[in-house]
């Protein structure tokens, strides 16, 4: 079995038998990875708490044919405060769900980047975590090839009018008038300005999202209904959010 180190972000523990986790990290030159950290929840364990769900961690592991096995790790920031609160919890749980959906398995600086900014983000912010987790979800869709039409309607390329707007998932954006009244089954209305609170999202950089208020809930929902209508892995935003990072 060959030995390699890595640089990861845990996104998910799971326990596994009487005394081992189960761990999806992504990192920095391998992308997502699945591996077992063994005796992880003994007292004495050598990890001790280093590999909890949004810690960044320096770690050496065996490759298996199905599950690596971490040997060794050691940490390089915990993001402790995520994990302290709910929301911020949530928050960093909904972009481990669109970030294994969009991802797969491939690599790229690029991603681990963006996911560690947007837990700095969480860490250091007091509110608008939604917020964050939309503007993650939707710059992480335009790395990964999968971004929403933002410039008109996604059918016509007309324009979208401020109020009455629908989203299409399946389209990719925003429905005009004249289109969404075919609209497909998949569409639903969005209060007014969503679209244009989307396009300010897109252009801020993902530390200034928290800055602008306003219809947070609209654009979660837009971001992810979007990612589940187009990314490869979208199964795994099936279970809710709150419980990607989790310790069943």
């Amino acid at each position: 079995m060959a030995l390699y180190r890595s640089r990861g972000i845990v996104l998910r523990s799971i326990r596994y038998g009487e005394a081992d986790r189960i761990l999806d990290i992504y990192t920095r030159d391998a992308g997502l990875v699945s591996c077992i950290a063994k005796g992880i929840r003994r007292t004495r364990s050598r990890f001790g708490a280093r590999l909890e769900p949004f810690s960044c961690v320096d770690f050496m592991a065996y490759r298996g044919r199905t599950l690596d096995t971490i040997t060794q790790a050691e940490s390089l920031r915990s993001f402790r405060g995520v994990r302290e609160r709910l929301d911020r919890l949530q928050a960093a749980a909904g972009m481990a769900g669109v970030l294994r959906a969009l991802s797969g398995g491939t690599p790229d600086r690029r991603t681990f980047n963006l996911l560690y900014r947007a837990l700095d983000a969480l860490e250091k912010g007091e509110e608008g975590f939604g917020m964050i987790e939309a503007s993650f979800g939707l710059k992480l869709a335009v790395l990964s090839g999968y971004a929403p039409r933002l410039d008109g309607c996604a059918e016509c390329g007309g324009d979208v009018p401020g109020e009455g707007a629908r989203f299409a998932p399946a389209a990719g954006g925003f429905l005009c008038r004249d289109c969404r009244s075919d609209a497909p089954p998949d569409s639903f209305p969005v209060p007014p300005g969503t679209l244009g609170r989307l396009r300010e999202l897109a252009a801020l950089p993902l530390a200034e999202a928290a800055s602008g208020r306003g219809l947070e809930e609209a654009l979660r929902r837009v971001v992810r209904a979007h990612v589940l209508a187009h990314a490869p892995g979208a199964a795994s935003l099936a279970s809710p959010a709150g419980t990607a990072g989790g310790r069943p």
